[in-house]
């Protein structure tokens, strides 16, 4: 396999895809997403928990900040297997649990994950005051009731589905490993846990036995894990170890695979033009949307100035609608990433608002309504976001507006610096397109033959984001798609958020709920969804909020959504998925856990030879 290299798979510390990828081998969870047996469809199985918890809420009403009314959903039981295990054989009990929470939350730390059980996915009552060190740990809702079972109390009310999907953001540190690499670091306390195989520990189906930093990883079989010995798991898990590469150029990749070197490599617009008919292909939905991602902040922008260069039009909202305007998002993802789908909003037809009756968001009246209201069109079906003409006059109003600041003068010749990881083809395409669509959309107006797209190669162009180092750059949220609301996350808080001179603290936003106005800051919204006044809120009015703030949020221009990711792949000729059909983002195709081969490794390692080391797909 191939990927980016991540800079921790600490849990709680990971940041982005390439970060947690290691953590879907090492960890485990209490509840499994299975395949049914018609491998179609998926059923919820006990996991690390001896059974499926036990709503307890009418225990607690009245108690940790729960309703005296309560009658369902604040309060779970959870009973722990007895053979649970880290890679090292020391046992693991709610001891573990109780720890890594307390870890998660840490006021001393201030991990970039604790928002997951303070505020998001598993909102423990008196979690954000302990995490703010204004409560005590007694007073968290995470409570021991013996060495095997405890009990979490919750903020808001879940629904039993919810709360099983949800419970996996409650994963495990190994208390002696993550103690003893603890250091200062300014006014915090951090740790490494999750950088080397050294500070690593495992309780999942893998550990990660090899780790070279920008060249490899391996993750090996954890004969420890308790799934290998609960006569429940037999012929899944074949593959014995994971070897992930970490390469950059593109043609690299698929010249090894093409040797029998990889058993899967995601495929480009160049190779779908030889591969796209290949029996090997597969396409799989993804909830993650890929936006160009602005800097917007003046003072930032202008430091970048020289004499011959202006970057400040990227920070004008009319030059922002202008390219939005100006880029036909079909042809984007015809030419550029082939297999992808144009995305209008924040969040794309992946995110299931209503599990139990399978309603995904982007099919609900009001998520329809919001993106119909935004691009102003009367059918859904008729969006494209792209009106070349309507685009030149957002540049025309852009033009006068910097020249009335002084932010702009006759003559100045306009940069946008595009960061991205490296010059690959993908990257260098998506640049040639955004300069191709502003020279048609400023066609006609003070900037044309003035504004250059100006790639920059950035490995750390997501801190150099955060810094206000980067004019613009393509970046992807996504996750969790069984909860579309908890995706405000992404835009609404600090510590994820890419687009520099948005504040989501100081943004307000008014919506009407049942007749009444309700202004709230973007990140008060984010709140009052996910774990306050409106986290049980009728099913209609939780899609209004979360459609009324995406809305807002595309408003500014601060990001511009282009695609939904699908990823384009081909498997090598002796990989088997579990299943032919694509069912959620959880299972997908079967991933690991159901995969097989039709060669073992020697076998494979001859038939490539007898094929030259040129195997045809």
């Amino acid at each position: 396999m191939t990927g980016s290299c991540p800079s921790t798979w600490s849990p709680t510390d990971c940041q982005n895809a390439s970060d947690t990828f290691p953590l879907d081998y090492t960890c485990d969870a209490l509840y499994e997403f299975n395949m049914n047996e018609t491998k179609d469809g998926f059923i919820v199985e006990p996991g690390m928990a001896v059974d499926m918890p036990e709503d307890v809420t009418a225990s607690y009403a009245g108690r940790y900040g729960i309703p005296e009314d309560a009658a369902s959903g604040y309060a779970w039981k959870i009973r722990l297997r007895d053979d649970l295990c880290w890679d090292d054989g020391e046992k693991i009990d709610v001891g573990d649990f109780i720890y890594s929470a307390q870890q998660f939350l840490n006021p001393k730390m201030k991990n970039y994950r604790a928002s997951l059980l303070y505020e998001d996915s598993l909102p423990l009552a008196g979690g954000e005051e302990y995490y703010n060190g204004e409560g005590a740990w007694e007073d968290v809702g995470l409570i021991k009731d013996d060495d095997l079972t405890f009990t979490l109390v919750l903020k808001t009310s879940l629904t039993r589905f919810m709360f099983i999907y949800n419970s996996s953001a409650l994963s495990l540190v190994k208390e002696n490993v993550y103690e003893a690499n603890k250091k200062e670091s300014g006014e915090l306390i951090k740790s490494s846990y999750g950088t080397s195989v050294e500070t690593s520990a495992s309780y999942g189906p893998y550990k990660v036995t090899a780790f070279q930093a920008d060249k490899s990883m391996t993750m090996s079989r954890n004969d420890k894990w308790r799934g290998y010995h609960d006569g429940k798991h037999e012929g899944q898990y074949q593959t014995t170890a994971i070897y992930n590469q970490y390469i950059i150029e593109h043609q690299t990749i698929i010249s090894l695979f093409l040797q029998g070197e990889l058993d899967e490599t995601a495929l480009d617009a160049k190779d779908l033009e030889k591969y796209g008919s290949s029996e090997y292909r597969i396409i799989n939905p993804l909830s993650y949307t890929w936006k160009f991602s602005f800097n917007t902040d003046r003072a930032a922008l202008k430091k970048k100035n020289t004499a011959g260069e202006n970057h400040l039009a990227v920070g004008n909202l009319n030059f922002r609608h202008g390219i939005s305007l100006a880029l036909d998002r079909q042809k984007y993802c015809d030419t550029v990433t082939p297999g992808s789908t144009p995305e209008y909003g924040l969040l794309d037809d992946a995110f299931i608002a209503d599990p139990e009756r399978n309603i995904r968001y982007r099919d609900t009246p009001e998520a329809r309504a919001a993106l119909m209201d935004f691009y102003g069109i009367d059918r859904y079906e008729d969006i494209t976001g792209y009106d070349i003409e309507a685009a030149r006059s957002c540049f025309n109003k852009a033009w006068n507006e910097l020249l009335a600041s002084g932010d702009a003068k006759a003559g100045d010749n306009f940069f946008i610096d595009f960061h991205t990881y490296s010059n690959d083809d993908v990257y260098m395409r998506t640049i040639d397109y955004l300069q191709t669509a502003l020279n048609e959309g400023t066609r006609g107006t003070p900037f044309e033959g003035k504004v250059t797209v100006r790639q920059i190669t950035d490995q750390d162009y997501y801190a150099n984001m955060r810094k206000g180092n980067v004019d613009c750059a393509m970046t992807a949220w996504g996750g969790s798609t069984f909860d579309p609301y908890g995706v405000l996350w992404c835009y609404c808080t600090a510590e994820p958020l890419h687009e520099y001179g948005f504040d989501p603290f100081k943004v307000m936003h008014t919506i009407n709920i049942d007749g009444t106005d309700v202004t709230l800051s973007m990140n008060g919204w984010y709140k009052a969804l996910c774990s306050g006044t409106y986290s049980s809120a009728a099913f209609d009015t939780r899609n209004k909020i979360l459609a009324s703030c995406e809305e807002k949020l595309l408003s500014g221009y601060y990001m511009i959504p282009v695609r939904a990711h699908n990823s384009n792949a081909m498997l090598s000729q002796r990989v088997v998925e579990g299943t032919d059909i694509y069912i959620n983002e959880i299972l997908k195709r079967g991933g690991m856990q159901y995969r097989t081969y039709t060669m073992d490794d020697d076998e494979w390692a001859a038939y490539c030879e007898a094929n030259n080391r040129q195997l045809q797909y």
